[in-house]
């Protein structure tokens, strides 16, 4: 209809545009609605053609956000592994566990049930749609069909890679359970629409179903974090309550009982759920944003050229994003996958959707650009507590000892790190690095040598093979692995070192010794090893003079440990700042002209490489005197291009060139959208 002609085509547009995620999931439910009432009615050629050019002309309006993320995908998810598995997730009788009120907290929202809710009417009233006579056979054979598939989803694995654009969610599980709750509603309103008065059936039925679902949420009452005597007490009374309104329905305030019973119940559930997610205080958020924050807008008027700043502490892993400063950590579902595998190889706190830079040493600040550290002051805890910043996370990092302090605030101060690469730079040649799994500090070693030009070892290292002391542990048959005497009692291993030359001090640890595993103790100050991701990290253990006793306890919290590739490491300081000195001495200034634009100047003595730690993406191109540059991957990673001897004026701009060709396929589409629109009678 010609009133009509722009409806379908924004909507679809609309569902792009908010979020191609849940608008890709809202459409594909909106493909399978349209095939079963295909099946259920009959519809001309005509409207089927509608339907499929409208939905392609509001997705062709979307392109300009379409096609970035499509790319964005491609170099990120695609790249990741993700396995078939015909098997199920979970049971999928248990979704029905959160049907419950209040069936949400915080295990939930990482890796737990869909989160769907209906509320207990709605919930009958979905099922006696099945058994209601005025729709026809086929009406409920389809829509069971559809309601099935969509339950189904949450749990069986190849559903769940369909639903989710191929691959599995990393948090917030089947993120399309809205329109499981969606449909099933949909179902329910239909039998309300079209019912005067249940029958003897339906009331039959409905009593059954209660006193059904009573009975499975009595029995796994103790089955779920989430399940408590409260909420399921709580969800009888609802279904009681819906069980009497099904009932009376032709009771003349049945309306208002209804709205308020509905209206009630998902009052509480709101209520109860958020109570169970509240993780943070309000007063905490504040003052840690506010405190970051007086930091930030320092740094910005204190030094306005290019660099990246982090933090010892964080409150997420998106703190640069929230906090307005140029940062290492960050979090995307669709981060790039060459950006996190190195971060991995460096040792830097990562998982498939975010880094961070705990776990740092001076030698990867230095290759990272970090010309800042902002770092907690100890006598912030003499404040009120309500006035003290509150960390999800905080390292020890006594290596930025020697870094000069900028400016000292109520609760942090800033400190400069002089030895900061600057984020691009000239090398003298452009060499292949070869990085190995769960060895960050030769990893950085490698990459560090790579850009200064120079073979180099700046690590001193030491495994823990003999320990000095065994407190209710033994050997056991295989080397460096230990086992509890007596179950009952504390065990530990004791080692004694001494440092070899002064500097900053770290532990080689592999991923498996977690706290879970062991507690680790340096000169009376413990570790943090609460999460080492999936390979070794390195852990500041303390900044040391010559010779200076350093005692490493490892308290067993399993019966048995495995201490095999336990390195000390002495980073050698010294040598570092004279070559990396030198080096800065002779780098080019760069200079953000706009956005998406860098400038700066050069002159070359010789043939050399153009490195940066950039993220490499086409979309940068690198013009010098005006011509264009080919560009290369440095370190698997970061943007390179090679220029020869002689005066360079370079000029690096980011063209978002899938944004570009989306936006004209876009003002094509409107274009096209306008010349077929149906003229008024």
């Amino acid at each position: 209809q010609k009133k009509h002609y722009f409806y379908l085509t924004t909507i679809t547009f609309l569902l792009w545009l908010t979020n191609f995620y849940t608008g890709f999931m809202v459409l594909f439910f909106g493909l399978l609605y349209f095939i079963t009432a295909l099946i259920n009615h009959s519809f001309s050629n005509k409207i089927i053609f509608h339907y499929f050019t409208k939905s392609l002309l509001g997705t062709t309006l979307g392109a300009f956000v379409l096609l970035p993320a499509f790319f964005e995908i491609l170099n990120g998810k695609i790249n990741s592994d993700t396995t078939l598995s015909l098997g199920f997730q979970f049971a999928p009788y248990q979704a029905l566990d959160k049907l419950v009120v209040g069936a949400f907290n915080f295990t939930e929202m990482e890796k737990g049930l869909p989160n769907i809710f209906l509320t207990s009417i709605f919930t009958l009233l979905c099922l006696l749609y099945f058994i209601n006579q005025h729709f026809s056979l086929k009406e409920k054979f389809t829509s069971a069909i559809l309601l099935l598939f969509i339950f189904l989803s949450f749990s069986f694995n190849p559903l769940v890679l369909l639903w989710h654009l191929g691959q599995y969610p990393v948090w917030y599980p089947a993120r399309f359970s809205f329109i499981f709750s969606f449909y099933a509603i949909y179902l329910g309103v239909q039998v309300i629409v079209h019912t005067h008065k249940f029958n003897i059936t339906s009331k039959i039925v409905a009593l059954l179903l209660v006193i059904s679902l009573s009975i499975f949420l009595l029995l796994n009452i103790h089955q779920k974090e989430f399940l408590n005597q409260t909420n399921i007490i709580l969800t009888i009374l609802f279904l009681l309550c819906s069980l009497l309104t099904i009932l009376f329905f032709n009771y003349k305030w049945i309306p208002v009982i209804f709205f308020g019973i509905v209206g009630l119940e998902v009052s509480i559930n709101l209520l109860a759920s958020l109570d169970n997610i509240s993780y943070q205080k309000n007063f905490d958020y504040a003052n840690f944003t506010s405190n970051v924050s007086q930091t930030t807008t320092y740094l910005h008027k204190y030094d306005s050229s290019l660099y990246r700043t982090e933090k010892t502490f964080t409150r997420s892993d998106d703190d640069p994003f929230s906090n307005n400063y140029y940062g290492v950590s960050n979090f995307n579902s669709i981060s790039d996958r060459a950006t996190i595998n190195l971060v991995d190889y460096l040792g830097l706190e990562n998982n498939d959707n975010s880094f961070t830079n705990n776990f740092a040493t001076p030698l990867s600040d230095s290759f990272l650009g970090i010309k800042y550290n902002i770092v907690p002051i100890k006598n912030r805890r003499n404040l009120p507590e309500k006035e003290q910043i509150v960390f999800t996370s905080a390292f020890y990092r006594p290596d930025l000892v020697t870094n000069t302090v900028v400016k000292s605030f109520k609760q942090l101060q800033i400190r400069k790190n002089s030895s900061a690469l600057p984020l691009i730079f000239i090398s003298n040649t452009h060499q292949k690095i070869t990085f190995y799994n769960n060895m960050p500090a030769t990893n950085q070693n490698n990459l560090f040598s790579s850009i200064v030009g120079q073979k180099l070892n700046l690590f001193n290292s030491l495994y823990l093979t003999n320990p000095s002391k065994l407190k209710n542990t033994k050997h056991s048959k295989n080397t460096n692995e230990y086992k509890k005497i007596d179950k009952n009692k504390t065990a530990n291993i004791t080692f004694n070192i001494f440092s070899f030359e002064k500097g900053a001090y770290y532990l080689e640890l592999p991923s498996n010794l977690t706290t879970n595993v062991t507690s680790i103790i340096v000169n009376n100050r413990q570790l943090n090893n609460d999460d080492l991701g999936i390979s070794s990290k390195l852990l500041n253990i303390g900044y040391y003079s010559k010779s200076t006793p350093i005692k490493i306890v490892f308290n067993l919290n399993t019966e048995n440990i495995n201490l095999n590739g336990i390195r000390v490491l002495q980073f050698r300081e010294d040598e570092f700042n004279k070559i990396i000195r030198k080096f800065n001495q002779k780098q080019p200034v760069t200079h953000q002209t706009s956005p998406i634009s860098l400038k700066l100047n050069y002159t070359a003595q010789k043939n050399e490489t153009l490195n940066s730690t950039i993220p490499y993406s086409k979309n940068w191109l690198i013009f010098d005197n005006g011509k264009l540059l080919q560009t290369h991957k440095f370190a698997q990673t970061f943007l390179s291009a090679p220029i020869k001897k002689g005066t360079h004026h370079l000029t690096l701009v980011y063209v978002p060139i899938a944004f570009l060709i989306g936006l004209i396929i876009s003002i094509i589409s409107t274009i096209i959208l306008f010349i077929f629109k149906p003229k008024r009678d």
